[in-house]
Formats: C-alpha cells, sequence, structure tokens
C-alpha cells in the first residue's frame, strides 16, 4: 500500500470514527407484569447499563375504547439510579377503578440514561382475569359465555338469549355487535361482586361497554331470570360501544329503556309501578331521568318503568330510523336538547308533554329548573327486580341488572397501532442507538475513501 492510498485509508477511518455513534447497551434482567385480580398489577423491571440510568418511565394500557391515542405514564417512587436498577410501580386498581376479566393489558418502559439516550422495552401484554374459578368456554356467532357452575346446556341456553337479544336490539334500533361480547356468569351475586371491586351487595348483572364485557350471576335455577339480565345488559354494551363519545353521553332514561325493551315484554310489576304513578301524578320528569337514577328503591323502579314508556313512545310513534338517527347523534357528541330537537323537533319538555298525553297523565307541573339532580346513588344506574315472582321473603330481596363503568380517574387507552406485539417475559434486550446512522457513515466513508483512491 503506497503512502497516498495509506493515508486516504486513514483518514476514512478518521472520517467514520467520528460519524459512528457510540452504542448504547442496556441490558433488560427482569420485565414482569404480574396480576392481582381484581385489586392490582404490579410491574416489575430491573436492567443493567454501560452508563448510569438515570431514570425509568412506564406506558401502559389496556384493550378498552379510549379517547384519542394518550398513553397512561408512570414514574415508580423507589426508582434508584444506578448502572443496575431494580423497580417497580402497581397499578391500584381500587384508586383508578375497576377491569373486568378477560382485559387485554399492556405495558412497555422507558429507560434514559445519563449521556441522555433514550430506550423502550418491547411492549409485553397479560391477560388480566379471575383465576379463582374453572371457567368454561362456550362461544357462538356474536358471544364468549364463560361459566362454571352447570352443565353446558345452561350456558347454550343464555348464548341463545342474547343471541337473540341483539337480533332484538338491532330491530328496535338498526345496531348491530361490532365483535363479539364476553360474558362472565358467576354462580351467585357474592362472587361476582368479590370480582368487581365496590359493587353494591345487591348487584346480579353490570355491564362495561368500554371492555366489550358482561358480568352477571346466575345461578342454574334461575334460567329465566338469566335469560332477561344477559339480553339487558348485552343492550347496555352493544349501545354503550356505538354511541362512544369523549364529549356526550347517552341519557340515562334512553340507555335503561333500550337495554329493558331488549329483555321482552314489560314485567308486570313495572307496568302497574308506572300505573300507579299516572293516577298519583308522580312522575319524575325527563330532565331528572337523564341523570343518576335514585338511589330510593321505589323511585328507582319507577325510573326504570318510565324509561321503557319513554322508549316504546318514541319507537311507535317515530320509528327505527328516528331512534338509531338520535344514537348517532349522542356519538356526534351532540347535547341532549339539541338532539332531541334535530331528530324529532322536540327538547326535553316537549318530549315529556307528548309522552305524558299519550300515557293519559297530568301536564308537567313546572319545567325543573336546568341542571337540577335527583339524589345520586354511587353507581350509575340500577334495575331493580322486585315483586311477587321475584320475592322469596316478606322483605324484597334486589337483584339488579347495573350498568357500571370504570372509574373517569384513569382512562385506559388502546395499544397503539405500533404496539400490537406482545413479548415474552424475563427476556435480555440490548439496544444500539444510532444503528441506522452507523451504517449510512459506514457507507459514506467507504464511497468518500473509494473517490480518494480513484483521483
Amino acid at each position: 500500500m503506497d503512502k497516498n492510498t495509506t493515508s486516504s485509508f486513514m483518514k476514512g477511518v478518521a472520517l467514520l470514527c467520528l460519524f459512528v455513534l457510540p452504542a448504547v447497551a442496556i441490558t433488560i434482567l427482569r420485565n414482569d407484569g404480574i396480576p392481582s385480580y381484581p385489586d392490582e398489577i404490579q410491574f416489575r423491571l430491573s436492567a443493567r447499563g454501560d452508563d448510569q440510568i438515570e431514570s425509568v418511565e412506564l406506558e401502559f394500557g389496556t384493550d378498552a375504547l379510549a379517547c384519542g391515542q394518550s398513553i397512561n405514564r408512570a414514574i415508580p417512587e423507589d426508582f434508584t439510579p444506578g448502572t443496575s436498577v431494580e423497580s417497580e410501580w402497581i397499578w391500584n386498581l381500587r384508586r383508578t377503578g375497576p377491569m373486568p376479566p378477560g382485559t387485554m393489558v399492556w405495558w412497555r418502559w422507558i429507560l434514559r440514561d445519563s449521556r441522555g439516550d433514550e430506550v423502550e422495552t418491547p411492549v409485553q401484554s397479560l391477560e388480566f382475569t379471575d383465576t379463582l374459578y374453572p371457567w368454561k368456554l362456550l362461544e357462538t356467532e356474536s358471544l364468549r359465555v364463560y361459566w362454571y357452575i352447570g352443565e353446558e346446556d345452561f350456558a347454550r341456553k343464555l348464548a341463545d338469549a342474547g343471541e337473540g337479544a341483539l337480533e332484538d336490539l338491532w330491530q328496535l334500533t338498526g345496531v348491530q355487535l361490532d365483535e363479539k361480547v364476553r360474558i362472565y356468569v358467576y354462580a351467585n351475586p357474592e362472587e361476582m361482586q368479590s370480582a368487581t371491586l365496590f359493587a353494591p351487595d345487591w348487584s346480579g348483572g353490570m355491564a362495561f361497554p368500554d371492555f366489550n364485557t358482561v358480568l352477571t350471576s346466575i345461578d342454574p335455577s334461575q334460567l329465566e331470570w338469566g335469560r332477561r339480565v344477559v339480553s339487558h345488559e348485552l343492550a347496555h354494551v352493544v349501545i354503550g360501544r356505538y354511541t362512544f363519545s369523549c364529549i356526550e353521553t347517552v341519557p340515562i332514561w334512553l340507555d335503561e329503556g333500550i337495554a329493558m325493551k331488549t329483555e321482552g315484554e314489560q314485567r308486570e310489576y313495572y307496568a302497574v309501578l308506572l300505573q300507579e304513578a299516572i293516577e298519583e301524578d308522580t312522575l319524575q320528569s325527563v330532565r331528572e331521568l337523564g341523570e343518576i337514577f335514585s338511589n330510593d328503591l321505589e323511585r328507582a323502579s319507577l325510573a326504570y318503568a318510565q324509561s321503557y314508556s319513554l322508549v316504546s313512545f318514541i319507537f311507535d310513534q317515530y320509528g327505527q330510523e328516528k331512534l338509531l338517527s338520535l344514537l348517532d347523534a349522542f356519538r356526534d357528541g351532540t347535547p341532549e336538547d339539541q338532539a332531541l330537537e334535530e331528530v324529532y323537533g322536540l327538547d326535553r319538555d316537549g318530549l315529556e308533554a307528548a309522552w305524558r298525553e299519550s300515557i293519559g297523565a297530568a301536564p308537567m307541573k313546572a319545567t325543573p329548573a336546568t341542571g337540577a339532580k335527583p339524589t345520586h346513588t354511587p353507581y350509575p344506574t340500577f334495575a331493580p327486580i322486585t315483586g311477587p315472582e321475584f320475592t322469596q321473603s316478606e322483605t324484597p330481596t334486589v337483584e339488579t341488572m347495573a350498568l357500571v363503568e370504570p372509574s373517569p380517574i384513569m382512562t385506559p387507552t388502546q395499544v397503539p397501532t405500533d404496539l400490537q406485539a406482545s413479548r415474552p417475559s424475563n427476556t435480555t434486550l440490548v439496544l444500539i442507538a444510532g444503528g441506522a446512522g452507523v451504517v449510512v457513515m459506514m457507507i459514506a466513508a467507504w464511497v468518500l475513501i473509494r473517490r480518494r483512491r480513484r483521483l
């Protein structure tokens, strides 16, 4: 090699050294997600770096419907910088709100070192589910039914009722299912309630529309009631997903009225309760029914009876197409009065006046003040089932079909489109920063050397 060639080669090497970025090597020793249903998920990380790791941050979310592409982030309080680090962060669902069984949870860690370089672990995922019971699965065209007490015929009859309810819901509203719904059937209310944080001790069914999941408690001997509760909660899930909006929500009377009509014919108890309220002029206003129902049993029962009657009225009077248009308006974030006026030419007071006239009730005494609210129950809604056919003692027992949604404190998010792949835990990861840049610069240096050699 002559002197000029040697000089060109050395310059090329020097140029390459200037452009090649130093490697950022971080070995992930542990990256676990440890679920403890229904209370918490513990995320654990340990890593080793060539340089001091200054900070770690956890990004995580679920497969639930969410507004936009926001991602939940958490910074562990126990983190201590070093070349070897260990950290953990616990997702406490008693603070952020419950998730139903079957929820898929994803997470990844972001690590930053003393040179300011940042690396990310691959996305991992786990199923957050109730492992206390030996679940069996029956899958149909639209449903996945999980149960552990009773024969397959029991689950099949519940699934058939659900499939029939979905057809009835389509006939009523024109809304169809977007994906299969998970239905978890517990053997009794106590076992279901223990699996759902903060569930009242009278709840017998819960819908999680954002998670596409229904929870219920049905003993095989309660099959007829089970058919109703499955139909009711499925309607909540389908309508809730169809009308999902980050701006407005469907008024309670519409959501519950559709769910009750999906059950089938109105039960005599509610019909009698409505007629008594008409005769005694004790009906609640449509404005009240747009809020959370009262925690008083009798007033809550009347609210459900009125909701059934209201939805029956607008469907019989205006038909399915208009009802679908109303749901579309709420999905678009339209306020209640504006949505009603756009579709029916009536605001809430106008709707109430027309409905009262149709059922033979007295006109409203006065328009309630805007923003007036009834006594609230801590949970969004509940449908008490009482009356002779459901009572086993002199004091009515209350089994409910409740719509309970996760707390808005922390909105779970969908997995971003670039984070779909699941990874096994306990992997060793070496992340090299600037890899693509290195290749480009090596090629550029080689080209420069070749050009100089041809001169």
